[in-house]
């Protein structure tokens, strides 16, 4: 049985890493990655190249169910894909220095079925925030319900500044409230102001670190790990990672106690470093 449940997107990345500023009409000399990714499906492959027992639940277009469900495997992931009429979601990410920004169509992830997901025997059940847009309170109550019924932790992450402010703030914050924990960055936190709407909200911070707010004020702060920076995308969903994967390895981590958060913002900010020396949201098989 698998520890951790990952629910949400799946996405063909283009990263595109330009050798100088871009020139508008012409040509610019540029490196392409292509690889898989999606926000939720990285997690599930930092998660198991960890060594954490993961399931993971996405949608995407029906020819690639196959092809997905191998390569997802051939990472030690089990899946339960849905499928759709609507293409996999795809996605270039154009990364500039520190900075990166995505061009993104969700495609088949818009289809997800959160209704046919059986949150039982899991520890943990990570859902992507992409996965909240366009969803009602009720649908995301009746998922948090479930995973409670199940024993198990609701770990969110907002996902997205530019998606969020598309869908409302003040909607999105009332969907972020059903979690246990969530995971927004500084710039997200900064937008939604998520501390003490949750048990548990974990700020990231770059290479700066990350933070832990309880709801009753406590507060938690680790410094991050000098690396040099060849693509940060990815690095954000390898820090979930890093921190679900060792906190549920923690003694009572249901109660979600300073020790075991401290021990679980350790490891992600061990598994974000790693992620910024790679190109790529997920780590190499060859590692």
């Amino acid at each position: 049985m698998s520890k951790i449940l990952v629910i949400g997107d799946v996405i063909e990345d283009v990263i595109v890493i330009p050798e100088s500023a871009i020139r508008e009409n012409t040509d610019t000399k540029s490196a392409i990655h292509k690889s898989m990714g999606g926000q939720a499906a990285n997690v599930a492959s930092w998660l198991s190249h960890l060594g954490t027992e993961t399931t993971f639940v996405g949608c995407v277009g029906a020819p690639d169910v196959k092809k997905l469900e191998s390569e997802l495997s051939e990472r030690g992931i089990q899946t339960a894909l849905q499928s759709s009429s609507k293409p996999t979601g795809s996605l270039v990410v154009l990364v500039q220095g520190a900075t990166r920004s995505m061009l993104t169509d969700r495609g088949a992830n818009l289809d997800l079925n959160l209704g046919d997901i059986d949150p039982t025997g899991f520890l943990a059940v990570y859902l992507s925030g992409y996965s909240l847009l366009g969803r009602s309170v009720d649908e995301i109550k009746e998922l948090a319900q479930r995973v409670r019924q199940a024993g198990a932790l609701l770990a969110i992450d907002p996902g997205s500044y530019g998606f969020i402010q598309d869908h409302g703030v003040e909607k999105f914050r009332e969907l972020l409230s059903l979690a246990d924990l969530v995971f927004p960055n500084l710039e997200e936190e900064q937008l939604l102001k998520l501390r003490g709407q949750v048990p548990l909200t974990i700020i990231t911070s770059g290479q700066a670190g990350a933070m832990a707010a309880w709801a009753d004020g406590e507060m938690l702060e680790i410094a991050g790990e000098a690396a040099e920076s060849v693509d940060p995308t990815g690095a954000g969903d390898a820090f979930c990672a890093g921190f679900l994967g060792r906190l549920i390895q923690e003694l009572n981590f249901l109660t979600l106690g300073q020790k075991a958060v401290q021990s679980a913002l350790e490891a992600g900010i061990q598994a974000g470093s790693q992620a910024v020396r790679l190109v790529g949201a997920r780590p190499s098989l060859k590692s």
